[in-house]
């Protein structure tokens, strides 16, 4: 099964934790700190979120991916080039939205 979030466990003095997942937007990344979800971070790598101020000891993290899905990431027109480029994000962007999707039924 494909890897959509990683979880942590708060120690009161930790801000940056890293994850393992592949996304196509920055926007894309979600975090959670007890099942409430926070926009209280940055992004000061590709790999790794830095919350602002230290979740505290024994709060459980939840670093995510959630997928845009309201459009396609590319649109095709008629009489205009389709480039690879395009046609492979839209179906990555398919593939990450199917593996959330899946993720979310196994967890529960």
């Amino acid at each position: 099964m494909a890897v959509t979030q990683n979880s942590y466990t708060g120690n009161g003095s930790t801000t940056t934790y890293s994850f393992t997942f592949p996304y196509l937007k920055t926007a894309d990344i979600k975090a959670s700190i007890n099942a409430t979800v926070t926009t209280a971070f940055t992004l000061p790598s590709a790999t790794t979120l830095q919350f602002n101020t230290a979740p505290a000891s024994g709060d459980k993290i939840k670093i995510y991916r959630e997928t845009d899905d309201d459009a396609l990431t590319a649109t095709f027109y008629a009489g205009s080039a389709i480039k690879s480029e395009d046609l492979n994000d839209n179906f990555t962007q398919n593939l990450y939205t199917t593996q959330e999707v899946n993720a979310r039924f196994i967890s529960n």
